[in-house]
């Protein structure tokens, strides 16, 4: 009997030094989209911020067999996570009018109902931020969501208890045709589940022990981002404020650069990207573009007198049209000097870098413009700064709430148009003065000779 008790023992803490929990925070992770490796960076940063808040549970990824490899071994071997390949789930509703197609291959998330190793899941969207450990969700019943709309549960962090029988019926639900208004997994889950709202809510129980049925979870379990931007400050009296999701615009998901100081709370996501996995990734590519912008700004100046030679057509009747593409062209070349760059800074990199990379670059492109065309810098230069001061400005971090936040911004900008059109005018103004000077345009298939120098020889 001794060497059975110690046996048994030594497998209790074998499983328990080998990380073995019954609970487990899960994701998904498919390939198809232009938009697939930032979210694998944002499921990195999750799950390291998980590890890092130090969860009793077990990371696990549900990804698609077409899952580049290398990120599953990043995903295993450096962020700690259990990856379970899956083959895509079939979505039935892609045939419906006004389908996104960027909800194609979200019906994977219910594989989460296979992961019957665990007792519950808590299912998460990759652009969760986590402030707090959350672990008490696992005392939750068969289903528990936040309702951030008041009518319709939101299913960017969602708890179950797995069930194959659930599994099953749902994939026959798919076949048979269930309604499901928007496409995706939460349509078909709102669908699914009908009764959630009319649902208790959730509140943990002090034994710790785990409850049956369903139930809705308090607003402080997904926090919308928007809530935020209204009072620069949570205000959800009804639970934890423990989780941040960022539902709205694709194009502000707090990991893309530009969302900081648009959308104040991007810093606070990069704050736990830079404290779990970095810029490793990013940064060769940041050092590479800011070399060749200073190489461009060198360039442009020792290159003036030669950037500024133009050649037109002969025809004394198309001096007009010369000068209109003139103008157009020089003005084209000082917008793309502000957009160009735009394209080329990693998106997910750290928005002071990203920020820092714009500048530098748009200055370069300016220069290139203001050399070209003989343009004089201040006025060239006037969008620069007043995009500097529009950040600073929204960068300000002493706003009472939201709402004096945007009408600074908004009168900074009412101020600063006078500005922009002036700084046109003169550009136009210059481009004309230019184009008036007396041998700065060489005609095609006229020589540079003296005046009164006769042709013929």
């Amino acid at each position: 009997m001794r060497w059975v008790s110690l046996l048994g023992l030594v497998i209790f803490v074998r499983l328990v030094a080998g990380g073995v929990h019954r609970n487990a925070y899960a994701t998904m992770m498919y390939m198809g989209t232009p938009r697939d490796y930032e979210f694998y960076v944002a499921t990195r940063v999750m799950l390291r911020s998980l590890r890092h808040l130090k969860v009793d549970a077990d990371l696990v990824v549900i990804a698609s067999i077409d899952v580049p490899s290398r990120w599953v071994q990043a995903l295993e071997e450096e962020d700690g996570a259990k990856v379970v390949s899956v083959e895509n789930i079939r979505n039935p509703y892609s045939v419906q009018s006004q389908f996104d197609w960027r909800f194609k291959l979200t019906l994977n998330k219910l594989y989460a109902w296979k992961l019957v190793q665990y007792d519950r899941v808590v299912m998460l969207d990759a652009d969760n931020l986590f402030l707090r450990k959350t672990d008490e969700l696992f005392q939750c019943g068969q289903f528990c969501a936040v309702f951030i709309n008041p009518c319709i549960f939101h299913t960017g962090l969602f708890v179950l208890q797995p069930s194959m029988a659930v599994f099953n019926d749902m994939m026959h639900e798919l076949e048979i045709g269930r309604s499901n208004p928007d496409g995706a997994d939460q349509g078909f889950l709102t669908s699914y589940f009908p009764d959630l709202l009319s649902s208790p809510q959730f509140v943990s129980p002090p034994n710790g022990t785990k409850l049956d049925g369903t139930y809705r979870l308090p607003l402080g379990y997904q926090m919308d981002a928007s809530y935020y931007y209204l009072k620069l400050r949570w205000n959800v009296p009804c639970g934890p404020n423990s989780v941040i999701t960022f539902p709205g615009a694709s194009w502000l998901k707090p990991w893309y650069w530009w969302s900081w100081p648009v959308l104040p709370l991007g810093i606070d996501w990069h704050r736990q990207r830079l404290q779990t996995i970095g810029y490793g990734a990013e940064m060769p590519m940041a050092v590479i573009q800011a070399v060749f912008y200073l190489g461009i700004m060198g360039v442009a100046r020792l290159a003036r007198p030669n950037l500024s030679k133009l050649c037109y057509r002969r025809e004394e009747k198309s001096v007009f049209f010369i000068q209109i593409g003139f103008k157009l062209i020089a003005l084209w070349s000082i917008l793309a000097a502000y957009l160009l760059p735009i394209l080329f800074i990693p998106v997910t990199i750290h928005p002071l870098i990203g920020w820092t990379l714009y500048f530098l670059g748009a200055l370069s492109l300016c220069f290139v413009a203001v050399n070209a065309f003989l343009l004089p810098m201040l006025p060239v230069l006037v969008p620069w700064f007043g995009f500097l001061g529009a950040l600073l400005v929204m960068a300000y971090p002493w706003y009472s709430d939201g709402v004096v936040r945007a009408l600074s911004v908004f009168a900074y900008a009412f101020c600063s148009s006078p500005l922009l059109y002036v700084a046109f005018i003169r550009i136009v103004s210059s481009l004309q003065v230019v184009l008036e000077r007396e041998g700065f345009l060489l005609r095609l298939g006229e020589s540079a000779l003296p005046s009164g120098f006769s042709k013929l020889y």
